[in-house]
């Protein structure tokens, strides 16, 4: 998207809705879909900001919440932990026996974790590897997390399980001050 679109007045601003769901198609739209959504805008050095200007407008009559600027190695990077990991997780979490016997014992939190189980296995297996890197990076973090859990239970240390379940708390709730949510 180099200079030859450049002269022609034509410029590449990369733009990533954080807003989704497990269903495809036209008949599985929403009209509200965006309202109140982040909007990653991946400007390059060669972006002018009248684009990035033009793009926040357009965003602001859609209903999105917010716009976020990011360079692109940055969304990839925060990308991998906030949306494609979620979908590593779910999809490994249901692979579980267990599943086969979940109905009438799961409520909000089961339904929480297996979600985006429900996707498009092209086009997340594509979207993986283009960022194996920074995706392997957070699947080395979350193992060794789950690690120091299974360590816990295995040794019965209830201490250990509560200062690892309060640490997880308070890190939720500190992310959550920040960006002004309600638990």
């Amino acid at each position: 998207m180099g200079q030859p679109l450049a002269d022609h007045g034509v410029f590449y601003l990369g733009a990533h809705p954080m807003a989704g769901r497990e269903c495809s198609g036209f008949g599985a739209s929403l009209p509200t879909l965006f309202v109140g959504a982040s909007l990653i805008l991946t400007p390059t050095e060669q972006t002018p900001g009248f684009a990035v200007d033009c793009l926040r407008a357009l965003a602001a009559d859609m209903g999105f919440g917010q716009v976020v600027l990011a360079t692109p190695k940055e969304h990839d990077r925060i990308i991998a932990y906030t949306s494609q990991l979620a979908h590593v997780v779910s999809s490994a979490y249901v692979k579980s026996e267990s599943l086969k016997r979940q109905q009438g014992f799961s409520a909000g939190s089961f339904q929480d974790m297996t979600r985006v189980a429900k996707l498009d296995e092209e086009m997340w297996s594509s979207l993986f590897l283009m960022n194996r890197e920074n995706l392997l990076l957070e699947l080395d973090h979350l193992l060794e997390h789950l690690g120091e859990y299974r360590t816990a239970l295995a040794a019965a240390d209830e201490g250990k399980i509560r200062a690892l379940l309060r640490q997880g708390r308070i890190l939720k709730e500190r992310s959550m001050a920040k960006q002004k949510l309600r638990p």
